[in-house]
């Protein structure tokens, strides 16, 4: 048993030789064998098997293989979760690279039913940064808002402000990510009161961050235009577009997508006032700089 073992460990190690050189189809060849090796030496429920059920996965799924690694990643994280106690951080990493997997390839229940999982154990994990619990909330929500549900999507980006909220204090810059989110979100539910104040505070935040300017400041500019765009106050909708805009050019040679986005919607509202040449000039020029890319 103990020669066993030690091969094991051999074929371990060498896999991840193999997995660090990009050679996958060696380095799955080599997990196979580590597999079949550990059922033959460990008990079902012993940590060891599910390490190599995961590894099995993870290769697959660096490899591209989703659908291949999906089976050896939910068979390692029901062996550790059957483990008394659980290893929550396996339990963690397990479930949060089963969600991303599950999310990718549209299996929205699964993708949630993971992520949920992931939660509750990084939870656990004073080692799990606040901003990894907040980006599983915001990947659920995400998945909620764009299935129809959007009162589960909301309660998620609100856990999500909470988390960072408690940890980093409500005037941190990565608050201020948050309440972009939910800002975007409560636009299009066409909850624009929300909106407007999820952004408006979100852009306090950033200005007192970056007072010598920033293109999250363009952005929150940008959404907040967008709220006043929809309900029609296009006056001050096209003030904030022309300063987000003057904003991300300021800023970069080669302002991101947002900035082509931000030149779309402005130029919308001037198609809608009638000035439609201006538009036009609008849309070019961004158009133009984008291409710089």
């Amino acid at each position: 048993m103990k020669g066993e073992e030690k091969l094991w460990r051999i074929l371990n190690d060498k896999l991840e030789t193999l997995r660090a050189g990009s050679r996958f189809p060696e380095a799955i060849r080599v997990g196979g064998t580590a597999l079949d090796l550990a059922h033959r030496i460990f008990a079902k429920n012993d940590p060891s098997l599910a390490f190599s059920y995961e590894r099995l996965g993870q290769l697959y799924d660096e490899q591209g293989n989703r659908a291949e690694a999906k089976p050896y990643l939910v068979k390692a994280l029901q062996i550790v979760e059957r483990a008394s106690p659980p290893d929550q951080r396996a339990v963690y990493r397990i479930a949060r690279r089963l969600a991303d997997l599950c999310d990718l390839t549209g299996d929205e229940e699964d993708a949630i039913c993971h992520y949920e999982k992931a939660i509750a154990a990084g939870g656990q994990l004073d080692s799990v940064r606040h901003s990894d619990l907040g980006t599983l909330l915001n990947n659920i929500a995400l998945i909620y808002r764009q299935s129809s549900r959007p009162e589960a999507a909301e309660a998620h980006y609100l856990h999500a402000l909470e988390i960072y909220e408690k940890q980093l204090g409500p005037n941190h810059a990565d608050v201020a990510t948050v309440l972009n989110n939910l800002g975007v979100f409560y636009t299009n539910e066409r909850r624009f009161t929300e909106a407007e104040q999820m952004h408006r505070r979100a852009l306090a935040i950033r200005k007192k961050a970056h007072p010598n300017g920033h293109a999250d400041i363009a952005q929150s500019n940008c959404n907040l235009a967008v709220v006043y765009h929809s309900r029609g106050d296009y006056a001050r909708a096209g003030e904030l577009y022309r300063e987000s805009l003057g904003a991300w050019e300021e800023l970069s040679e080669t302002p991101p997508e947002d900035y082509e986005i931000g030149a779309s919607n402005y130029a919308d509202l001037l198609r809608a006032l009638g000035k439609v040449r201006k538009a036009a000039s609008i849309v070019s020029r961004a158009r133009k700089k984008r291409r710089r890319l």
